[in-house]
């Protein structure tokens, strides 16, 4: 990882760490995804659970489930490692995992369709600065292997930057980023 990376990595954690929350901000996010992705009952959507200041996907989840779509939620193998998604609905009981988060203590894998992307910072052509453990750029990379998947990065608009973010071969593009104020759709 370069120098660069890393400076932008702890700047934008710690930016977004220091953000006054509004808790409505991720009602609004949740609200602007389901018009945007309009994701269907045979797709599943992975969300992620929120760790600190992330985003909360809850009232995403709320969303999803009153529509009567699957959701899943991510399993950590190990650094770098393809995640792993299992079923996840309002009575999936839930456990801490090794990185923080939380995760089904049950698992029933399934394979998402759509992927909701935690990050710190995004850029205007789709780069994301993640936590710097390479689980979802081998995600992606993997998943994009054997299907078409849509990546959708799920943010405040505090994090959108203007210039370009530093990539590395193994980085990832994501396909859309949901704020609580709008959607950039990096697709052709």
């Amino acid at each position: 990882m370069t120098s660069a990376k890393r400076e932008i990595r702890q700047f934008a954690r710690e930016q977004r760490d220091q953000m006054d929350i509004d808790p409505s901000w991720s009602e609004e996010a949740a609200s602007i995804f389901m018009g945007a992705v309009k994701p269907s009952a045979n797709q599943i959507v992975s969300l992620y659970f929120p760790m600190g200041n992330e985003l909360d996907t809850l009232p995403l989840a709320e969303e999803l489930w009153k529509s009567g779509i699957k959701t899943a939620l991510p399993i950590i193998q190990g650094k770098a490692q393809p995640l792993l998604f299992a079923e996840w609905s309002k009575s999936t009981k839930l456990q801490s995992s090794t990185f923080g988060t939380q995760e089904p203590a049950e698992p029933n894998f399934i394979a998402p369709d759509i992927l909701v992307v935690p990050l710190l910072a995004f850029d205007q052509v789709g780069n994301r600065m993640g936590l710097g453990q390479g689980h979802f750029d081998a995600t992606l990379k993997s998943l994009r292997a054997e299907k078409n998947i849509l990546a959708v990065g799920y943010a405040y608009s505090t994090q959108a930057v203007l210039l370009a973010l530093p990539t590395e071969p193994h980085d990832e593009k994501l396909d859309m980023v949901i704020t609580e104020q709008r959607v950039f759709d990096f697709r052709p």
